[in-house]
């Protein structure tokens, strides 16, 4: 992206060149229609969406193109304009959204205002929620047909910017003690003895960090040094923030060190508050913290490993009393989507990088990251994680939630039967905990699958594992945690006290039924609620008192609302 202060430079050769001559792939001028802003808001939304789609580029709007000397040039944009209401507007009309960076320039000429804006590369394509698009080539947006589509599609796989090659002394840019956070992790992951007695030299050529004597800038994110990684790959940069409200904080944090010490430094952050907690087990006592490290160093290095490079920005982390989020800049890709994200096939935005970190052993290639900080959180009886994508970052929060030390106590029982629990069963756990029932179309959202693998899932669970109990039949079914799943869980009083809610909610269901002016059946109630025949007969007589009332006789025999029949 150009600085104001190439801008302000650019500006000056207006005396003897017209704008269209200083324009290039990515700058471009505008003037400013002063008649209609929704006119320039449309214009806007083209050139957003032009540059994001030719890699990124910056756009200067309250300049006449095809005017010589800067007095005649520079008419400048209304003072009054809204910026956020800009970016807002060009957010909301683009698909993906695109959040373009604006900012004033003042100028002696005009209305002495001109608005740059800035449109960081991502992954295209993008449109208009519309449908339209255009791509930057040259000085010219053209529009952006199949054929160019399908030509960028093809080549996207090796548009990664952490293969190329820092065509520098590797020695220069090298940080031993990134190194030396290496190999701590290394060791730890128990890599093989072979690969960590090799040299500095060695073990960068053997994992394809060096080649052909260079490094690349991926292996420079895992080794450089600070002010190398900041000259080289500006876009690059970790924040920490201790939050005390969600607009002030107590301690902040900020570098360009390399991953490995910049994951030190942030575990080491979250450690001064991230509270113990000892279980009494025999003569073991394990210890849990709030936020399981597993899921942290997981989260961490998903971030580093798959934000998008070519854009401004930072990843960051806010430690709030009762939560931590973290963001990294880049959008899904590949289809991911947090709907998915649990069992979506693994896509990499940055293969060289995750190939380095997968072959250091800092990461894992088959997607198992995200399930291991799902079941890291969940096996503890806590809240499970929460992805979002937040304009052009990706958001993951974690909630601070207790240790359930009940919960620990079905994991240990249905190991002892040999019966693994995955993470969709850990999910349907912790839903059924604060929800009390749940359906097979809540169970696939819950668990991110599909109706017929929730109906395997939940069949599984009653049948195998015997921790649900279902409810009702056909579409009406449900479940609820079964007898023992909830001695272990919640205590036998719970339970009991569960079944007289079960039956107080098959009365709400079936009244609210009802009183839509619809009949049913003893047949349908059976279906509904999985009662016998005459479990029926006495729910509709307890539910005389709130207007049902039975008409008919023998086969003919259905059930009604009736308001006049309502005791008073």
């Amino acid at each position: 992206m150009l600085s104001k202060n190439e801008i302000h430079h650019l500006l000056d050769q207006l005396e003897t060149n017209i704008a269209d001559d200083l324009e290039s792939q990515r700058l471009d001028f505008k003037q400013w229609n002063t008649r209609s802003l929704d006119d320039n808001i449309r214009l806007m939304l083209k050139m957003a969406v032009c540059m994001a789609n030719g890699g990124g580029g910056s756009v200067v709007f309250g300049v006449a193109d095809r005017v010589k000397g800067r007095s005649n040039a520079i008419l400048g944009i209304p003072n009054e304009i809204d910026t956020t209401v800009l970016q807002k507007r060009i957010y909301e009309k683009t698909d993906p959204h695109l959040t373009p960076v604006f900012e004033d320039i003042i100028v002696p000429e005009g209305t002495k205002r001109l608005l740059l804006m800035s449109v960081y590369p991502g992954m295209p394509p993008y449109t208009t929620t519309d449908g339209t698009a255009t791509i930057r080539q040259g000085k010219d947006c053209i529009p952006y047909t199949g054929t160019l589509r399908r030509k960028m599609l093809d080549t996207s796989s090796q548009m990664d910017v952490t293969a190329e090659i820092v065509h520098e002394d590797w020695e220069n840019l090298f940080s031993h003690s990134a190194m030396e956070r290496i190999r701590e992790i290394m060791s730890r992951e128990r890599v093989d003895e072979r690969l960590l007695s090799l040299s500095d030299e060695d073990l960068l050529r053997s994992i394809g960090a060096l080649k052909d004597g260079y490094l690349t800038k991926g292996s420079l994110l895992l080794v450089g040094k600070p002010e190398a990684i900041s000259k080289i790959i500006p876009q690059y940069k970790w924040s920490y923030r201790k939050m005390i409200s969600d607009t002030d904080y107590s301690q902040r944090d900020d570098g360009t060190h390399a991953i490995p010490v910049a994951l030190y430094e942030l575990e080491r952050y979250i450690a001064v508050d991230n509270p113990m907690v000892t279980v009494e087990s025999g003569l073991v006592h394990p210890e849990f913290s709030t936020y399981p490290t597993i899921a942290l160093r997981e989260a961490l290095l998903n971030a580093f490993g798959h934000r998008d490079y070519r854009m401004n920005g930072t990843i960051m982390l806010k430690q709030h009393k009762d939560k931590l989020i973290l963001t990294n800049p880049g959008e899904f890709v590949g289809g991911i989507t947090p709907q998915n994200i649990l069992h979506h096939p693994p896509v990499a935005r940055n293969n060289h990088l995750m190939d380095l970190l997968d072959r250091l052993k800092l990461v894992n290639r088959s997607n198992l990251g995200v399930s291991r900080i799902f079941r890291s959180l969940l096996i503890e009886g806590k809240e499970p994680p929460i992805y979002r994508e937040v304009g052009s970052n990706i958001e993951l929060t974690f909630i601070s939630s207790p240790l359930n030390k009940n919960f620990k106590n079905i994991i240990d029982h249905m190991t002892e039967k040999n019966n693994h629990i995955d993470v969709d069963h850990l999910l349907v756990l912790q839903y059924l905990i604060r929800h009390e029932e749940i359906d097979t179309s809540i169970a696939a959202e819950v668990a991110q699958r599909s109706i017929e693998q929730a109906r395997e899932l939940l069949s599984k669970m009653q049948n195998e594992f015997s921790l649900l109990e279902s409810v009702g039949r056909g579409k009406g079914r449900y479940y609820t945690l079964s007898r023992s799943a909830y001695e272990l869980l919640k205590g036998d009083m719970q339970y009991e006290r569960q079944q007289s809610l079960d039956k107080e909610a098959v009365k709400i269901r079936i009244l609210s039924i009802l009183k839509t002016d619809r009949s049913l059946t003893n047949k349908e109630i059976r279906q509904l609620t999985g009662m016998n025949r005459k479990q029926v007969q006495r729910l509709i007589r307890e539910l005389e008192p709130d207007g049902v009332k039975v008409v008919g006789r023998g086969a003919g025999t259905k059930y009604i609302f009736s308001p006049k029949n309502r005791d008073k």
